[in-house]
């Protein structure tokens, strides 16, 4: 009786075992093709996060211009230009259709005041082009 218990114990306790190495051999797969999906496309995810940066701090900016100094105010319309480039450089590489965001019809920093949505349109879309790099 001993015996067969303890048989079945080392049955289990293996079974166990074997199914512990398989979980960890998944989780360091996963792990391994999620490393070099970001090394493949780590310069697209630096710039990607670089355009999401300029259009949140333009995002900050728009809504509140006359608590803005000077510096501030003036600083939209580089920021702008940025983005803009940045968005051009994405269509160029084919990774997002310029044309197609609102964005694209903004041409100065009162145009940005009057379409404020674009930004956020842009953020979404942007951000779910970086999600789809792991995918």
């Amino acid at each position: 009786m001993i015996e067969n218990t303890s048989l079945i114990l080392t049955t289990t306790a293996t079974v166990f075992a074997a199914i512990a190495a398989w979980c960890s051999y998944k989780v360091s797969k996963n792990s391994l093709d999620f490393q070099k999906k970001y090394a493949k496309n780590q310069n697209l995810i630096n710039e990607l996060n670089r355009i999401i940066y300029t259009a949140e701090t333009l995002q900050i900016l728009i809504p509140k211009p006359l608590e803005l100094s000077d510096t501030e105010f003036e600083s939209i319309e580089p920021l702008l230009l940025d983005l803009k480039s940045g968005l051009e450089r994405l269509d160029t590489r084919e990774i997002i259709k310029y044309e197609d965001l609102k964005i694209s019809s903004v041409e100065t920093k009162f145009d940005l005041v009057r379409d404020y949505s674009s930004l956020k349109e842009l953020i979404n879309e942007l951000e779910e082009k970086k999600s789809e790099t792991f995918n």
